[in-house]
């Protein structure tokens, strides 16, 4: 269903910018194409311009009136549902993900009903609308981007649906290993026969909830909607403050002093169980992961836990930590190396998985810890 609709919203998007460039050929060089353009396309658009300028020209008022009207009527559904989510998680969900999906789809048509109400402005001459249409370039990027979005929460959406029934079929056991957490899916009496279900997304809300995440309504529409924040601190913010500041919109927990170097992913599911605390570095390209799913043999699993960076250790590039481990004070990770247990203070670890290569002096860390104490944390760099 999501490959279909994203081809679907991508040939649509094709035709209105070949429609586009059409109109602009026609209205520049009509009278140089000759009889057979003039006899097809040009018909076309000239019979068409009308009721293109009166529709989107002559409604923009009213377009944004409804929009507004309906914004208006469905936020108290939203939080409404929203708020009966924890004791009616599949209905409420139903509505949540319905609204959010015609949120999107709102926003979606904003953006082309705006842009083609400028381009049918009788009032601009051709040379304003080529420079309007090149302004608004950028905002493709923005377009394409809710367009996946929105194809994605209907997939979801759509699942929920098909699948609600199967949801109080699905039973589950927790399982503490260390400060890891580990759910145990028992799917024998349902049709599902995956982890990877929307079912089994909504009961991990419910287990999260459970076990003390007050935010856990729905980690997997919260994951999606913040995607973006993360997505651009990632890749596009080298310096520490900004990016820093947009991984804690997101939910990670980052003290005094830190660096996230680029190209670095914090898990977007629960990133409020990676830590960053004072002066921790983190090179390029490392990935932590505070969960992972487990569907193999007679297996339905969904494991968790905190990825904690202690004082003043050193992660070094193309890392992955997976769920549950600590990189102690002063720790230092070689680069390339995969991280699966705890890691000692003052140690340098390297490998796949990671070993102790030696130990190192805590003794080198004096000066600064001490310079750090009489700081008394005040001089804060974020």
């Amino acid at each position: 269903m999501k490959k279909r609709a994203k081809i679907a919203g991508y040939a649509l998007l094709s035709i209105v910018m070949a429609f586009i460039v059409l109109a602009v050929i026609d209205t520049l060089f009509a009278k140089y194409l000759g009889s057979s353009w003039d006899a097809s396309i040009h018909k076309f658009y000239t019979g068409t311009g009308d009721v293109f300028v009166s529709l989107f020209y002559g409604h923009l008022a009213n377009f944004f009136i409804w929009n507004l009207l309906v914004h208006l009527c469905s936020i108290p559904v939203y939080m409404t549902a929203y708020s009966a989510a924890r004791k009616h998680r599949v209905g409420s969900m139903m509505v949540v993900f319905g609204l959010v999906v015609m949120w999107v789809w709102q926003f979606l048509g904003t953006i082309a009903w705006t842009f083609f109400a400028m381009i049918g402005n009788p009032e601009w001459n051709v040379e304003a609308k080529l420079i309007i249409t090149m302004a608004f370039f950028p905002m493709l990027l923005v377009f394409l981007f809710f367009l996946d979005l929105g194809c994605d929460l209907g997939a979801f959406l759509g699942d929920v649906v098909k699948e609600r029934g199967e949801y109080k079929k699905i039973t589950y056991r927790v399982e503490v290993d260390g400060k890891r957490k580990i759910v145990y899916f028992d799917t024998s009496r349902s049709k599902v026969n995956s982890t990877i279900s929307a079912v089994v997304f909504l009961k991990i809300d419910q287990v999260l909830q459970e076990q003390g995440d007050s935010s856990a309504v729905s980690r997997f529409l919260k994951s999606t909607l913040m995607n973006l924040f993360a997505e651009i601190a990632t890749h596009f913010n080298f310096w520490p403050k900004v990016k820093n500041g947009l991984f804690r919109l997101v939910g990670v927990q980052i003290g005094r002093g830190c660096l996230i170097s680029q190209y670095t992913r914090v898990d977007h599911m629960l990133p409020n169980l990676v830590i960053f605390e004072d002066y921790s570095q983190v090179a390029l390209s490392c990935n932590l992961l505070t969960h992972t799913f487990i569907d193999r043999d007679d297996r339905r699993a969904f494991l968790y836990g905190p990825v904690r960076i202690c004082k003043y250790a050193r992660v070094a590039a193309s890392v992955t930590i997976t769920p549950g481990v600590t990189i102690g004070e002063g720790a230092v990770v070689a680069a390339n190396s995969l991280v699966n247990e705890d890691v000692a203070p003052y140690t340098l670890v390297g490998g796949i998985p990671a070993r102790v290569i030696k130990t190192l002096d805590p003794g080198s860390y004096s000066e600064r810890i001490e310079k750090d104490r009489r700081l008394g944390g005040k001089f804060n760099v974020e």
